[in-house]
């Protein structure tokens, strides 16, 4: 008897269905998903060979996503005779096996395609294909995952690949800015990524903007402002820049599409992880001294006993006049992103066109049915996709229900185009709009937080404490979503919107507090629900990636765990994060290695306010306040000279540049570096009593210049200033002279 199992990954021609791999952690296996709202899409296929002739029955591995209705169904076909059985259709909530049909095969290589019915979004995660009409495939994870390896003649086989100074699991954008620091001090970094892309919901499948401080002036700074130059200056995507900057460090292996499901501890530290590849179903393994969690669900920290909470904290709990009287688990909902070829963007929710003619819109059955009218209380803007609001009931589960409630963002998206197209008192603006997409990625907000040695709550924002541990910023609202989300209709959109100021964040909140070697980044941080609602941006994630990163560098230093270090080695976190071009609100340059500190300076020019001193006194941007820089008079070329106290072997120069961050508020809004900064500029050490040029910029887009060169003794420091952008003179901020 044969029994041939085939996995939905292995299909060759994927026809109208695409992959999908967000779920591989509750149903086991990526699968094959229809995706189309203009009909049946074309049918997925593969090849396999049976050694014996006779009759065969095909079982598919499928899931009736809307039970109560039949969305979407699939047809088996071998060799293009379509079964008369039409499968996924049966009011089952969970992954089920069914047969999809009995044909008649010759021994040999046959093609077996899957067709769907609708186009909404019918699934299937693998197929087998058995003359033994007595076996009947397993539902249960462990027992078909054994019937798979079995048919596959597959042997329980675990690949190691080492040990790491870091791993951090997940691929957000925290996680890239970690991996990206920690290379550049010498650790030797696994970034272990569950997506196929880098960026979480700032990559190319999510597409969330990327969100910062949203104050004037206060763009964050660092390797994410890095990326972003080179982003805009290159006209590359958020995944292809964060795969840029990843690839070009020698010191940090990505593993994409690998899922960490488990971990090892020993005495409250992690030892090692477990990881799954997605595609495949491989299973691999690693060991690292630091471990970093951006899983922005905390998984790891999940798998390793961290402390960690869910849902509101009740307000007697830390005295938040915005939680509610009593806990509970609310989250705040995701938004569905998508994409469609007739979108330069990607979409939020669903995508749309406008036609020449009017374009009648009748919801599917299983569409969720939204408050009508005026009573939906929001003012549609984009049209042509859905707006950020777009979200369901917060008492959905994105951690162990994830499937279904993506499910369920796709019924709120059909069920609001059916408003927009048949409800909204505006509606004559939409009658030639027609429906080309709905969205399929889960971009959450919010799920588990894990709990540190300090937990930010709103009072955080309101009191601005002076952290002595402070290594981040915050600066976007209190912002918290309504818990009814798209059906809260008069009550609003918000459950609180309250504007905050450039508010310093400790490093407590990034470490675990019971478990010894485990930081985190981004959503899952030590905050309430109410505290995450600044802090849950991309941008300010970002520079939490920075400091974590810079900490496991000091880790390996000292020998030490992240506590200690907070304890004892908190001056040099944050100055090493100063000199890498983070900026921490409060925080001036001390470097006690820094040669400039010392060093007399002058230059040809400055303009009142602008004393060549500027560079070394500490601040570095126009927003705080004081005088941040020396600005030459009108007209290049200018030098600025630092005369050092006595010679030295200098062998690093960096320059810090201004860039026009008081004109932006955002930070999803383009940052025009060559616009108003210098671009061409050189570096002289004065060797012996003769100048020599050590460095050359040309055509700078960055904020931080960093001029590495072989040791010289010199007793001077030169900066020829050549050359600016929308600007005919120098304005440096900033200058480090390092032996």
């Amino acid at each position: 008897m044969e029994r041939i199992w085939i996995d939905a990954m292995e299909f060759d021609e994927l026809g109208g269905f695409r992959r999908e791999t967000q779920f591989v952690r509750e149903m086991g296996q990526g699968y094959l998903m229809a995706d189309s709202v203009d009909g049946a899409v074309a049918p997925a296929s593969v090849t396999f060979t049976v050694a014996e002739e006779g009759r065969y029955r095909v079982f598919l591995r499928t899931k009736n996503w809307c039970v109560g209705y039949e969305p979407d169904g699939l047809i088996v076909a071998v060799d293009g005779v379509k079964s008369k059985r039409v499968a996924g259709t049966m009011q089952i909530s969970g992954w089920y096996f069914e047969a999809g049909g009995d044909f008649d095969l010759t021994a040999g290589t046959h093609t077996l395609s899957v067709y769907d019915t609708t186009g909404w979004f019918g699934r299937f995660a693998a197929l087998v294909v058995t003359n033994d009409f007595d076996f009947y495939p397993s539902p249960e994870h462990s027992r078909w995952m054994a019937q798979r390896a079995e048919m596959k003649g597959l042997k329980k086989q675990v690949t190691d690949h080492g040990h790491y100074d870091m791993l951090i699991a997940g691929g957000g954008v925290p996680g890239v800015t970690a991996a990206v620091t920690a290379a550049r001090h010498g650790l030797n970094v696994a970034l272990v990524s569950d997506r196929p892309v880098l960026g979480g919901n700032g990559s190319d499948e999510g597409n969330v903007a990327l969100e910062g401080g949203a104050h004037r002036g206060y763009h964050e700074t660092g390797v994410i402002y890095e990326i972003k130059n080179i982003r805009y200056e290159e006209k590359l995507s958020w995944s292809e820049a964060f795969d840029k900057f990843v690839k070009q460090e020698p010191n940090i292996t990505l593993f994409s599409n690998m899922l960490i499901d488990d971990c090892q501890c020993e005495n409250g530290r992690i030892q090692s992880v477990h990881a799954v590849d997605t595609l495949r179903l491989t299973e691999h393994t690693f060991s690292a001294d630091q471990f970093v969690d951006d899983t922005g669900d905390g998984w790891l920290g999940y798998y390793a006993g961290a402390a960690y909470h869910i849902g509101r904290e009740a307000g007697w709990e830390y005295q938040e006049d915005f939680a509610p009287e009593d806990a509970d688990g609310n989250t705040m909902s995701g938004c569905n992103i998508g994409d469609h070829p007739d979108f330069h963007d990607t979409i939020c929710s669903y995508g749309a066109e406008f036609v020449e003619e009017d374009v009648e819109f009748t919801p599917p059955d299983w569409a969720i049915a939204l408050p009508q009218g005026e009573e939906m209380n929001r003012r549609p803007r984009r049209i042509i996709m859905g707006e950020w609001w777009l979200e369901n009931r917060n008492d959905y589960d994105d951690l162990w229900e994830q499937e279904y409630t993506r499910d369920a963002l796709i019924r709120v998206a059909a069920g609001f185009f059916d408003w927009l197209k048949n409800s909204w008192p505006e509606r004559e603006k939409v009658r030639k709009l027609k429906l080309k997409t709905l969205g399929t990625f889960n971009a959450k907000r919010e799920t588990r937080r894990l709990v540190g040695d300090y937990v930010i709550t709103q009072n955080d924002y309101r009191t601005r404490p002076d952290y002595p541990d402070a290594v981040f910023f915050s600066g976007w609202n209190i912002d918290v979503h309504h818990i009814k989300g798209i059906f809260s209709g008069r009550e609003g959109a918000f459950t609180c919107d309250e504007k905050i100021a450039v508010t310093p964040m400790p490093f407590r909140s990034l470490y675990s507090k019971n478990i010894a070697n485990l930081m985190m980044v981004g959503r899952c941080i030590s905050t309430t629900h109410i505290g995450m609602g600044p802090t849950r941006v991309m941008l300010t994630g970002a520079c939490m990636g920075q400091a974590v990163a810079t900490a496991a560098w000091l880790c390996k230093k000292y020998q030490a765990d992240p506590r200690e270090i907070g304890a004892g080695h908190m001056d040099e976190l944050q100055q090493t994060l100063l000199k890498d071009g983070n900026s921490i609100p409060g925080c001036k340059n001390h470097d006690p290695e820094d040669l400039a500190l010392t060093a007399v300076i002058t230059a040809d020019s400055w303009e009142e306010n602008g004393e060549p001193r500027n560079v070394i006194n500490g601040i570095n941007r126009a927003a705080d306040g004081e005088k941040y820089a020396w600005i030459s008079k009108e007209g290049l070329p200018q030098t600025l000279t630092l005369t050092l106290q006595e010679p030295k072997p200098v062998s690093q120069v960096r320059v810090t540049l201004d860039m026009p961050f008081a004109r932006y508020t955002m930070g999803y809004q383009e940052m025009p570096a060559k616009d108003e900064t210098l671009a061409d500029f050189t570096v002289d050490l004065c060797v012996g009593g003769v100048w020599k040029c050590v460095g050359r910029m040309e055509n700078n887009i960055q904020r931080l210049a960093v001029i590495d060169f072989t040791p010289e003794m010199a007793s001077a420091v030169r900066i020829n200033a050549l050359r600016g952008t929308g600007m005919d003179r120098a304005i440096i901020p900033e200058v480090r002279i390092y032996e």
